[in-house]
C-alpha cells in the first residue's frame, strides 16, 4: 500500500503490528511522528536557512542562463532564415531577367508576323510547256479545293514530280 493511500488508516492489525516491528529493527520510533508539532532545532533552522539561500542564488543565476542560450539558439535560425531570403532575391531577380527576354522574343515574333503578312509581290509562274493533258488535271483539282475552301492569299508555286523517286530520295533498310 502507498503512504498516501486513505485506506491506511484503517488497516489491520496484524499489518500495523508488522510496521512497528520494522521501524524498531531500523531504529526508528514506535509511533508515527508528527512533524509539526516538534520544536525544530537551530541545526535545522540553519539548514532550512541555507537552503532557502542556495534556491534563490540558483533561480536567479538560471535566469541570466537562458537568455544567452536562447540567443545562441537563435542565431542559426536567423542566418538560415537570411539565407532562404537571399536565395527568393536571387530567384527573384532570374525571374525578372526571363520574364524581359521573354517579353522581347514576342515582340520580335509579333514584327515578324505583321512582316510576313504584309502584301509582297506574288511572282507569276512562267508558262511551262508542257502537254496539255497533264497541266490540265492538277489545275482541275486544284479549282476544285480552291472552291471547297475560302480564298486566302497563298503563294502556289508549281512543282514538277517525276513518277518514280530518284536515287537521292531513297534510302536502303536492309542489305540483300
Amino acid at each position: 500500500m502507498s503512504w498516501h493511500d486513505p485506506d491506511r488508516s484503517s488497516e489491520p492489525a496484524e499489518e500495523t503490528a508488522l510496521r512497528n516491528e520494522l521501524r524498531g529493527l531500523l531504529g526508528l520510533p514506535a509511533r508515527d511522528a508528527n512533524y509539526f508539532e516538534i520544536e525544530p532545532s537551530p541545526e535545522l533552522i540553519r539548514l532550512a536557512d541555507d537552503l532557502r539561500r542556495e534556491a534563490r542564488r540558483r533561480s536567479h543565476t538560471s535566469r541570466r542562463q537562458h537568455s544567452w542560450m536562447l540567443a545562441a539558439a537563435a542565431v542559426p535560425v536567423t542566418l538560415a532564415l537570411g539565407g532562404l531570403g537571399a536565395w527568393g532575391v536571387a530567384q527573384k531577380h532570374k525571374v525578372e531577367q526571363l520574364a524581359t527576354a521573354l517579353a522581347q522574343e514576342e515582340a520580335e515574333v509579333k514584327h515578324l508576323a505583321a512582316a510576313l503578312q504584309a502584301p509582297a509581290p506574288v511572282p507569276q509562274p512562267a508558262p511551262a510547256k508542257a502537254p496539255a493533258a497533264r497541266s490540265r488535271a492538277p489545275q482541275t483539282l486544284l479549282a476544285g479545293k480552291a472552291e471547297s475552301r475560302p480564298k486566302a492569299r497563298e503563294l502556289v508555286i508549281p512543282v514538277e514530280r517525276s513518277a518514280e523517286p530518284s536515287a537521292s530520295e531513297t534510302q536502303r533498310v536492309k542489305a540483300p
